[in-house]
């Protein structure tokens, strides 16, 4: 199974289908956001940020996959940007499904690092204003927005999972020997 998968993570074309999928997610955020008028709360925001790893590591996969450091590269900040994503989702998800007389809450405004201020490099994609337990109005099959999210960075990290441990596994050659028995 790891020698499909091996095969699957060293093709341009998986790196390219992560950078499609990366704008996809980043363009249905923006489309709630703006069409719908969903505004992000923090961990939407943060969420946005994780997705956007998928997309920089599909871009440069989908370059350059040939190279087993690139290829290491992309799969370890998939495998990282999928599991922060799944971190924060779980607590975005905690908090919006909170029954506490008070709500749980998340912060009220992003914390990037300062080599990376994201909130005010794209504040029209970075910029939280909305509060994380606020109930949406917007369902899909009866569940929130941040189940699927959840969903979403679930999978995600299995996949990276698989991709990342694949590349540690050696590649099998057939001998002629073998079409003999």
């Amino acid at each position: 199974m790891f020698q499909i998968i091996k095969l699957i993570c060293a093709s341009r074309f998986f790196w390219f289908l992560l950078l499609v999928a990366g704008i996809a997610f980043e363009g249905c955020g923006l489309y709630f956001q703006y069409n719908l008028h969903l505004d992000p709360c923090v961990n939407c925001v943060y969420e946005r940020a994780y997705i956007l790893g998928f997309v920089v590591a599909g871009f440069v996969g989908a370059i350059a996959s040939n190279f087993l450091v690139v290829r290491f590269l992309c799969a370890l900040g998939f495998l990282a940007s999928s599991i922060g994503g799944l971190l924060v989702t779980f607590e975005h998800y905690q908090a919006y499904n909170s029954t506490s007389i008070f709500g749980s809450s998340c912060k009220l405004k992003t914390e990037f690092p300062d080599f990376l201020p994201l909130d005010e490099i794209a504040p029209f994609m970075f910029k939280a204003v909305g509060i994380c337990s606020d109930k949406l109005d917007w369902e899909f099959l009866g569940q929130s927005m941040p189940f699927w999210i959840l969903i979403i960075f679930g999978a995600s990290t299995l996949v990276a999972l698989l991709l990342f441990l694949s590349i540690f596994v050696k590649k099998k050659y057939k001998s002629h020997s073998d079409f003999y028995k």
